[in-house]
């Protein structure tokens, strides 16, 4: 039997999670919603620029650390990567350990960036 391949994975995760825009995303942190935003990223990616307010857990870390950033798996929690891969499978890894309120956001930081929403720290993927 052959395994799955990356683009299956990934459209398989996207399937099982939810997805928020970036205009949609800006909205509610402009709102104040509680939501944590987690850049899973490299760290250098996460230094060069990322979303206001965002959590820097690179996919690599997410199955060790999300406890400790995310202690309740009630919170609303969007992931992001420079595109939807990696935000996407991180999405899915989450809703596998029990956070029911997880989304990705569209586009990513890329899409982020093309809507000309805020970025803190620098401008690079």
């Amino acid at each position: 039997m052959r395994g799955k391949t990356l683009e299956q994975l990934v459209n398989e995760a996207q399937a099982n999670v939810g997805h928020i825009t970036a205009d949609a995303l800006h909205a509610a942190v402009e709102k104040n919603e509680p939501i944590i935003i987690l850049d899973i990223r490299d760290k250098e990616l996460y230094e060069a620029g990322h979303l206001p307010g965002a959590v820097s857990l690179p996919r690599a870390a997410i199955e060790l650390d999300i406890d400790e950033v995310v202690p309740d798996q009630d919170t609303r929690i969007v992931t992001y990567c420079g595109g939807n891969k990696r935000g996407s499978l991180s999405a899915h890894t989450l809703k596998i350990m029990g956070y029911e309120n997880v989304s990705m956001l569209d586009g990513g930081f890329r899409g982020w960036k093309a809507d000309n929403l805020p970025v803190e720290g620098g401008e690079r993927e």
